[in-house]
């Protein structure tokens, strides 16, 4: 799950372009989800070869506070975190969204408090993967009682956003300019 979070953090593409670390993208997006939350971590494999995986988080806020105390000191040593966000920086915001996970809390937590992530390699999309993957998560989330979840997309990443709706997934209201936020009721 690690390699794959780096080889398609980018909107589907590899992040060793835009980050100087590119393990960061998977400390944030993908690593955490199998320490604190494995039973909402599955994966889409051929022949042993794992292909696309999606995690979630039940409860958002709770997530994040257990990321806080349990994962985020895993970093003290080799990925301090800094006083500033250097907004210009990838590295920047996900070494601080490492440290500091309350960053990322999305909006609609009444509605939609648990939220996923998803990654496929090239080869794994348009296959029915990502359906599968995603439906499994949506029954198990709302087997552990979730009324919701929700995920953000950059506005520019269209091809994921299609994908989302292919799902059942509707598009959220929200002020931010640079993503975009789908929900989908679980429960009632």
């Amino acid at each position: 799950m690690h390699r794959i979070c780096v080889q398609t953090g980018d909107a589907g593409e590899p992040v060793h372009p835009i980050l100087d670390d590119p393990d960061l993208v998977a400390y944030v997006f993908a690593d955490p989800y199998l320490l604190l939350q494995p039973e909402l971590a599955f994966v889409a494999e051929s022949g042993g070869a794992v292909l696309g995986y999606v995690v979630a988080a039940l409860h958002t806020e709770e997530f994040y506070a257990r990321w806080q105390f349990e994962w985020a000191p895993r970093f003290a040593a080799t990925h301090p975190a800094s006083r500033r966000v250097d907004a210009g920086s990838a590295d920047s915001q996900l070494r601080a969204f490492l440290h500091r996970p309350r960053l990322m809390l999305p909006p609609h937590l009444d509605r939609y408090p648990s939220h996923l992530h998803i990654n496929l390699l090239p080869g794994a999309r348009r296959r029915g993967a990502g359906k599968q993957l995603m439906h499994a998560l949506f029954r198990q989330l709302a087997r552990a009682g979730s009324p919701g979840v929700q995920l953000g997309v950059r506005v520019s990443n269209t091809r994921a956003q299609a994908f989302y709706r292919a799902t059942g997934m509707s598009r959220l209201a929200s002020d931010d300019r640079a993503e975009v936020r789908f929900g989908l009721p679980l429960n009632g």
